[in-house]
């Protein structure tokens, strides 16, 4: 399928730099857009009327990962000057993925220490692989594999005297709980899980009483969010390549999952984390066969053709052209249905884009 029919014009949408709490707003007052796939129809509408589509028996899945501080300062030896070591994600053979300023601080071999207690190294293994995402998405070396000692400590270290570099999480040192979801408990993300902003503890509250049942599992996101690896140079989206990032579903989330499919109940998926995050659960099953809790890697892209198993719902935000989230939208709703979203999204103005911004609820 051409990359080409994914391509659209958002350069008079806005993108927000800040969470909507921080720029004075409940978090469940933003604009939502509801896809009716089987009808085929299109309702414009706020956040909160997420409660009106969602019903006695629903299972709710939600993603608890929540974004760390990505960068530190550590130095080489006695080398007066520091260096920042930016950390984009994790590989499956437990290394990092990280960014070096400035970069020619970089070599091979090097172990960095903690400038800020001494108590944690960094050593370069080698250069990331410049065709990882199927393009040399970065340049030659820009980003490395890197072994933290000791691990556990990284967390700590990231916690306690981590920062953002980019000006969209200015404000994540004094207010952190805005850049998570409510319910967020499981430190690991290096991007936001975005989609599970939009709920307020009230709007939650009232979902469950409602006899909406909730889920939790776990996916720290990585390097899928990045701009430079989401966003699809290749001219068929079948030819992208989507990164590996850490799952865990426990074995009481699988339990409620597999009694939602055998009672036939909807499985909401919150975010596309979510819904990569089950449908790998599934990808080697028969439809409707049991699946079982437990941790591991994904690298699911999800483009149209794909057979869904799990999910029948999924709420996201409004994604860039030429993303790997849109296609994955799109392989759930139809690229006509989808597409045609879009452009009423652009006609109408006013809708706000990316990990800030609007969300799509697609039914």
């Amino acid at each position: 399928m051409r990359t080409a029919d994914f391509d659209f014009d958002i350069s008079s949408s806005t993108e927000p730099s800040d969470p909507i709490e921080l720029r004075g707003k409940r978090r469940d007052s933003g604009r939502m857009i509801v896809l009716n796939r089987s009808a085929a129809t299109i309702e414009h509408a706020t956040f909160s009327k997420i409660y009106d589509h969602l019903g006695a028996g629903d299972l709710l899945v939600l993603n608890d990962s929540y974004m760390l501080a990505h960068c530190l300062s550590f130095k080489c030896g006695h080398e007066p000057l520091q260096t920042t070591v930016r950390i984009h994600g994790q590989d499956p053979d437990g290394t990092m993925i990280v960014k070096i300023l400035p970069a020619p601080h970089a070599r091979l071999g090097i172990t960095l220490t903690s400038a800020d207690d001494g108590q944690l190294t960094c050593t370069l293994l080698a250069p990331y692989p410049a065709d990882e995402f199927g393009k040399a998405k970065f340049e030659p070396a820009e980003l490395w594999k890197a072994k933290f000692e000791p691990a556990e400590r990284l967390v700590q270290a990231l916690d306690r005297y981590g920062w953002r570099s980019e000006k969209t999480y200015r404000l994540m040192l004094t207010r952190p709980e805005a850049y998570r979801s409510i319910y967020a408990k499981a430190p690991g993300s290096f991007e936001i899980p975005s989609a599970g902003l939009h709920f307020s503890t009230a709007l939650l509250n009232r979902i469950a009483a409602k006899g909406v049942e909730i889920a939790y599992l776990t996916l720290h996101v990585g390097p899928t969010e990045l701009y430079s690896v989401r966003h699809i140079e290749e001219a068929e989206v079948e030819n992208h390549k989507v990164s590996q990032e850490f799952f865990e579903v426990s074995a009481a989330a699988a339990a409620q999952i597999n009694r939602a499919m055998a009672e036939r109940r909807r499985i909401i998926a919150v975010g596309t984390t979510v819904m990569r995050t089950l449908e790998t659960l599934a990808v080697d099953n028969e439809p409707a066969a049991p699946v079982r809790g437990q941790s591991g890697w994904t690298g699911l892209y999800i483009y149209p053709g794909f057979q869904f198993k799990i999910v029948n719902a999924l709420l996201t935000n409004l994604h860039q052209p030429r993303s790997s989230h849109i296609v994955l939208t799109a392989a759930f709703a139809g690229k006509d249905l989808v597409m045609r979203s879009y452009a009423e999204i652009i006609a109408m103005g006013g809708y706000e884009f990316d990990q800030f911004g609007d969300s799509m609820l697609i039914v």
